[in-house]
């Protein structure tokens, strides 16, 4: 081949490679024109989900708040919704600043590596989530707001005995959780959901229902003693016991313990000294007394039907009580315990009124029993003692059983 034909290949080729390139430059202008630095965003963006591809900024921010922006919050319990204002704890989209990101991502500073980010956006996708920012402290502020509008205690229902017998109703309580709904209200924030927030927020019953004390009808059983009211310290301490055990209402199944409800006799306890036995001799010690209070509750128990659970005798007879009949406690371990056996609440009246102290058991009509007490007095190695016996009758029936045995040393 001659050095001219040689020479007309070359320029060919030459020709060639140059209209490639030239084509080349052309289409990579265009490209970088039309599409990588267009004044858009670059194709297959979502921001939060939405498709923002070949928008400009502010086009993808107008749609991003079209779906996207603060709004007050509904929290809803039962009937009552409550409102917590966007504005109020600062709640704020960074929309602007993730627009910008979607924006950017194809505009690097470096055109090669521009080239690269959309080519690879353009293949795999690119997503951008809207980060939500509020101050917490005032969020805070605002549960706490609706908490005080739904928190409220439980409160139990009474009764109220005089020439007849009234209640007041009892109060269910509410208790805001405050934790849970706090967690519940950060997420519907996150996840920008502004549907109603059902709160969470718990019942509390009140121990004793108005149902409870509705049932207390009737007088199931009183007892009354006597004693000298010229001895002050001893009265006063019979007249505080009683006072610290009435107006108690027992459940069903729930049982009183008198030393719970008359706390240690001791000065710092409010008794006083006053004769009392120890070690089978009379000495003054604090609470004086409060055993008469305890034998005189012990009997109107007893002829209530009640279940008495625990009773014990004194090492000497009262005085105020047959044998048999007393009950003596002390802070040592002796107590009088009796439990409500019956089907229905029962309420417990006990006070001094002069020279005597009283104890009165209310309860259900439906639970009224009819209850007669026998003794039986023995000896025991020359002491006095007795078995004390109760007979319940009920519909008919009657069942006999022995309370407890007392031994006196005189």
């Amino acid at each position: 081949m001659s050095d001219n034909s040689k020479n007309k290949i070359y320029k060919g080729i030459g020709l060639i490679a140059g209209i490639i390139i030239i084509i080349c430059c052309i289409t990579l202008n265009i490209f970088t024109k039309n599409s990588l630095y267009n004044g858009k965003i670059a194709n297959n963006i979502f921001i939060q989900g939405i498709d923002v591809s070949n928008m400009t900024k502010s086009e993808a921010i107008e749609v991003v708040n079209k779906k996207y922006t603060p709004q007050n919050l509904n929290l809803v319990y039962q009937d009552n919704s409550y409102e917590i204002d966007y504005k109020d704890i600062d709640l704020k989209y960074d929309t602007k600043n993730i627009v910008n990101k979607a924006y950017n991502s194809t505009r690097t500073g470096s055109y090669f590596n521009d080239i690269t980010s959309y080519m690879n956006i353009k293949s795999s996708g690119k997503k951008y989530s809207i980060k939500v920012t509020y101050d917490e402290n005032k969020l805070d502020k605002q549960i706490y707001k609706i908490a005080n509008k739904i928190n409220k205690k439980s409160k139990s229902a009474t009764l109220n005995v005089g020439s007849t017998i009234s209640y007041t109703q009892s109060i269910t309580g509410l208790k805001f959780e405050t934790e849970e709904n706090k967690n519940l209200i950060v997420k519907a924030l996150e996840n920008k959901n502004y549907a109603n927030i059902d709160l969470k927020v718990t019942v509390t019953n009140p121990k004793v229902s108005t149902e409870d004390v509705a049932a207390i009808d009737t007088m199931l059983a009183s007892f009354s003693t006597t004693f000298n009211a010229a001895l002050k310290p001893r009265s006063f301490n019979i007249g505080l016991a009683a006072q610290r055990c009435n107006n108690v209402i027992l459940l069903p199944g729930e049982t009183f313990s008198y030393n719970e409800h008359t706390g240690m006799r001791v000065l710092s306890n409010g008794f006083l000294n006053a004769s009392v036995i120890v070690g089978g001799s009379y000495s003054d010690a604090p609470g004086g007394g409060v055993c008469q209070t305890s034998t005189t509750l012990f009997n109107a128990a007893l002829l209530s039907g009640l279940q008495i659970d625990q009773v014990r005798n004194h090492s000497k007879t009262s005085h105020y009580v047959p044998r048999g009949r007393d009950a003596m406690v002390n802070d040592s371990g002796s107590d009088l315990k009796f439990t409500n056996n019956f089907d229905h609440a029962v309420y417990v009246q006990c006070y001094r009124s002069g020279s005597s102290v009283s104890a009165t058991i209310y309860g259900s009509s439906k639970d009224k029993v009819g209850v007669s007490i026998k003794v039986d007095n023995f000896t025991y190695n020359g002491l006095p003692g007795a078995k004390t016996y109760r007979t319940i009758t009920k519909n008919g029936k009657s069942k006999t059983s022995q309370i407890y045995t007392s031994v006196y040393q005189q």
